[in-house]
């Protein structure tokens, strides 16, 4: 809406002094206060064309883009006033000061080469303007104002003037803003951060600009058709157009020459700009790359770039061994070849054979970065000879991360004394860079692997937590209370119940040897084996002979599990027991507190026939009030912060004075001795408990 505005009023108020410019040749009126009105619409008509071009205008374009853009609208205007200024038209006639169109003709022309004109060099200065500005230094902005504000008061001076008259206040200001014209002339800091094609192209369009200007000026200041029709229709956008072209003259004039000059460093300025990306994007990487392939690859490339080198590989040292490099030197098994640029494995082994380990040896021992000169000539290099031709020079850095080495860069190039200083001083930050982000990505991969790892764990906690009985059942005959409080790791322990018919209550209470998911496999495969064994062998010792059998052909030799399995008969009492290298249990009676200890090797430890053998089961008649519990070693082997077990002995102790108290009682007695020894840490394997209290015999027989 507002552009719209600008546009419809700027285009009314030149319509307006059109057609002001027709009535005043057809009458032959005298201007006099009439142009003074005239010569303040044109004005608020290029005001208002300044505030709609600057409303649209993109100051982000890079110099060179706005060099480009000025470039086509000089050609397509000068080519226009040159077409304008050759068609036969009736000139002007001189009176006084006064120019006198001598036909209509020659008034549409001025008008039309006034707005043309005009809106040219608007356009021109706020190009000029940004160039300028952009790398601007302290008084860059403050010059370029002062300028602005001279261009304008001298044009000013010519408002309400006859087109031929002059003053000495306008030639003087006019010094001045040359003056200011060659002061930002020199504001060419931009071209140095071309790179070598913008400069080309930079040079290019400034000669040709500063050619079209210079004929812009030609016509503008002389007594050309153009410069006639422009001072007729408005003295102060003469004046103002014509400062315009001449400091678009001197400026792309300047910038021509500038950038000639600057032409012979283009090219270290282009390398300085690779090295400084090459850097930005490897020090991205340190943060983003997670494949470790990837970043490898980006290494040697950006390499490439950096030194511009023909090829470029990295040895890897293998992570267990960065610690173990000895003066000798490390084993080839320990190294691994990878990102291989613009040159094969069998040269790369050719390289680093024989003599080439030397070299390697060398870079590690010194932990500086090695550079072959002239690897034809050189004897350190004299193994090379199939390669030898194809490189010229060899450069060799290590990746050191504190004190150890984690790789070796190598790059070539194809021609000898290919490695400056300057090469070697950037390849050597580049490779300081690489360490870090191979580094990051170690650290990334472990993380990763931690939290797979920790995932699992947590999996497997939540599976074992499932595995354990989620109530306990309730009898008349016998209370039972249970408690199982796993570590953080995952551990094996296991405690679960079922009835084997009408009268007879299986308990088994088992620990896995050994954490972790393993462990807790094995105990989803024990509790499967106790749900489907134990209703067909009544027996313990029956039981624990078949499970046994069933575990060993598919549990690990390192791995066993212990277990105490007992079979109560609730209509009298009786109790089996036996056990598979488990925890004994703790009866207590009255006046007699005690473990029960029947032998019995593992499960999954010996042969079914040793293991039978081996194997004892004991029977206990409960009394009325008597107390059964199954444990395993997280409760006598819970630890102080000094180490001291827990033991046996406190469980005997306690037994003597909680046989009165009901199960969940003595359950609770046990798990707070237990906390109060461990100082109220947390459990460093898990703890499972299961008391049961005979209470009478069942009356059903």
């Amino acid at each position: 809406m507002k552009k719209a505005f600008l546009l419809l009023t700027s285009a009314g108020l030149l319509v307006l002094v059109f057609i002001g410019d027709l009535i005043r040749r057809s009458l032959d009126i005298e201007m006099g206060w009439l142009g003074v009105i005239r010569d303040v619409l044109l004005i608020v008509a290029f005001v208002l064309f300044y505030l709609l071009i600057e409303s649209m205008w993109k100051r982000e374009q890079s110099p060179v883009k706005k060099l480009g853009f000025g470039l086509v609208l000089s050609i397509v205007i000068g080519i226009a006033m040159l077409v304008l200024s050759f068609i036969p038209n009736s000139d002007f006639d001189i009176k006084g000061y006064s120019l006198i169109p001598l036909g209509f003709d020659v008034v549409v022309l001025a008008n039309i080469l006034g707005i043309v004109v005009g809106a040219l060099m608007i356009i021109i200065f706020l190009s000029v303007r940004d160039i300028i500005l952009s790398k601007r230094r302290k008084g860059t902005r403050r010059n370029f104002l002062l300028l602005t504000a001279l261009l304008l008061v001298t044009s000013l001076t010519s408002f309400a003037a006859e087109p031929l008259d002059t003053s000495i206040l306008t030639s003087i200001l006019f010094a001045l803003t040359i003056t200011a014209m060659l002061m930002n002339a020199f504001r060419l800091s931009w071209i140095v951060y071309l790179t070598k094609r913008e400069k080309m192209f930079t040079m290019l369009f400034g000669f040709i600009l500063f050619c079209i200007f210079i004929g812009f000026d030609i016509m503008l200041l002389s007594s050309s058709m153009v410069g006639k029709s422009l001072l007729f229709y408005s003295p102060p956008l003469k004046s103002f157009c014509s400062s315009i072209s001449v400091f678009s003259t001197i400026y792309f004039g300047m910038t021509f020459l500038s950038t000639l000059f600057h032409l012979p460093t283009a090219e270290a300025f282009d390398r300085k700009m690779t090295e400084v990306t090459s850097l930005h994007n490897l020090s991205r990487l340190v943060t983003q790359v997670f494949d470790f392939n990837e970043l490898v690859e980006s290494v040697t490339r950006m390499t490439l770039d950096v030194v511009q080198a023909k090829s470029s590989w990295l040895e890897i040292i293998k992570e267990s061994s960065t610690r173990t490099i000895s003066l000798s030197g490390i084993h080839d098994n320990n190294i691994e070849t990878v990102g291989l640029k613009n040159i094969s494995h069998s040269e790369v082994t050719e390289i680093v054979s024989a003599n080439g380990s030397s070299l390697r040896d060398t870079v590690l021992q010194t932990r500086k970065a090695l550079v072959i000169d002239d690897v034809e000539n050189d004897k350190r290099t004299e193994h090379l000879s199939d390669i030898k031709h194809k490189i010229g020079s060899l450069v060799i850095v290590p990746l050191q991360s504190h004190d150890n080495f984690i790789g070796i860069l190598y790059a070539t190039k194809d021609i000898a004394y290919g490695f400056d200083k300057d090469d070697v001083d950037v390849i050597t930050a580049f490779a300081d860079q690489a360490t870090i982000a191979i580094d990051n990505s170690r650290l990334i991969e472990k993380s990763l692997e931690r939290e797979r790892l920790l995932r699992e764990m947590m999996v497997a906690q939540e599976m074992q937590k499932k595995l354990l009985p989620q109530i306990l059942p309730d009898f008349k005959e016998v209370e039972i209370e249970a408690l199982s409080t796993p570590a953080f790791e995952v551990g094996g322990d296991y405690y679960d119940y079922t009835m084997l018919d009408e009268h007879h209550l299986g308990i088994i209470v088992g620990d896995v040897s050994g954490k972790g998911v393993s462990a807790a496999f094995y105990m989803a495969e024990m509790k499967g084996i106790f749900q489907s064994l134990s209703k067909i062998y009544r027996s313990p010792k029956e039981f624990l002979i078949k499970a046994h059998a069933a575990l060993a052909e598919t549990i690990d030799k390192r791995w066993f599990i212990s277990v105490i399995y007992i079979v109560l008969d609730l209509r009298t009492g009786k109790l089996q027991v036996a056990r598979a290298g488990h925890c004994p249990m703790l009866y207590i009676a009255e006046n007699n507190v005690r473990f029960v200890q029947p032998k019995g090797l593992g499960l999954g430890m010996g042969s079914p026939d040793f293991f039978a053998l081996t194997l004892a089961e004991e029977e206990i008649q409960m009394q009325p009030g008597d107390v059964a519990v199954l444990f395993t070693d997280g409760i006598t082997e819970a630890r102080q912060s000094s180490g001291e077990e827990f033991g046996y002995d406190p469980l005997l102790e306690i037994g003597k004075t909680v046989r009165n108290n009901n199960a969940i009682e003595i359950r609770d007695a046990i798990i707070t001795a237990v906390d109060t020894h461990m100082g109220h840490q947390p459990p460093e394997d898990d703890l499972t408990l299961v008391v049961l209290k005979w209470r009478k015999p069942s009356t059903i027989l």
